[in-house]
Order: structure tokens, then C-alpha cells, then sequence
């Protein structure tokens, strides 16, 4: 490897290891699903409504617990399924607008658990940390 793509490979590297990190150690009180639910939920908001077997291979589990995740949350009233237009063997699975409001709430829930982790930083990390998200978001949002 040369040295440009030896950088890159560790800091890709680090990245993803530093965000699972992060994610792992996020309190997760006051939440009413799964962090993995609320990924699933994360998903078809991102990508709109899909079927069971696509949130399987783009959240990298297993159709049985994607169906499971699914299933609890379809119960809650989270997500509904719908027909597919173009197999009507298959379903969409889709946020209710329940759903919708329930991923704003989990989401500022998850940004109050880990306050007193960023409390912990300095001013000059912490927007530090925030010029990183921001590349980090226009990363993510170039795939």
C-alpha cells in the first residue's frame, strides 16, 4: 500500500471503530425501542418505505430479526406495511407518522443521553468534534 492509501485504510479504520464506540456507550434510558429498532427505523426513514428482505441486507442482519425488529414495531404503531406495487406477494414496510415523530423523539433522547459525555470536552474539542461531523455529513450524504 502506499503511504496516501495507508492513511486512508487506518482512518477509515478508526472512524468506524470510534463511531460503533460512541453508539454502544450512549445511555440508552428513555427509550421505548431497541437502539436496533430505532436503526431500523433510521433506515426506512433514510431510504423510504422497502421490503423486509432489503432492511435485512442494508442493516446487515438476518431477515428473522429484521422481521422481528418489524413485527415489535408494527405492534407499537411505528411502522405499517403496505402492498408492494410491484409484487403483491411482498410488503413495504414503511414509519407511520407516529413512527416519523417517535425517530425525532428517540433521536433527541439519544442527544441528551450523551451530553454529559460532550460535557466532558473542551470548548476547542467540541467544535472540533463538530467540524468532523460536518465532513462526516457530507461523506454520508456523496453514497
Amino acid at each position: 500500500m502506499t503511504s496516501v492509501s495507508e492513511d486512508l485504510h487506518e482512518l477509515g479504520e478508526i472512524l468506524v471503530s470510534t463511531a460503533a464506540a460512541v453508539v454502544r456507550r450512549v445511555p440508552t434510558d428513555g427509550l421505548e425501542v431497541s437502539l436496533a429498532a430505532a436503526r431500523v427505523m433510521a433506515r426506512i426513514s433514510d431510504n423510504g418505505p422497502c421490503r423486509i428482505s432489503d432492511l435485512a441486507i442494508q442493516e446487515r442482519s438476518s431477515q428473522p430479526t429484521i422481521t422481528n425488529h418489524v413485527k415489535r414495531l408494527e405492534a407499537a404503531g411505528l411502522v405499517e406495511r403496505s402492498t408492494d406495487p410491484t409484487d403483491a406477494r411482498a410488503w413495504l414496510i414503511d414509519l407511520t407518522e407516529r413512527g416519523r415523530q417517535r425517530l425525532v423523539e428517540i433521536r433527541a433522547q439519544l442527544g441528551t443521553n450523551i451530553e454529559p459525555m460532550l460535557e466532558m470536552l473542551s470548548a476547542r474539542d467540541r467544535k472540533a468534534l463538530r467540524a468532523g461531523l460536518e465532513v462526516m455529513r457530507r461523506m454520508v450524504a456523496a453514497r
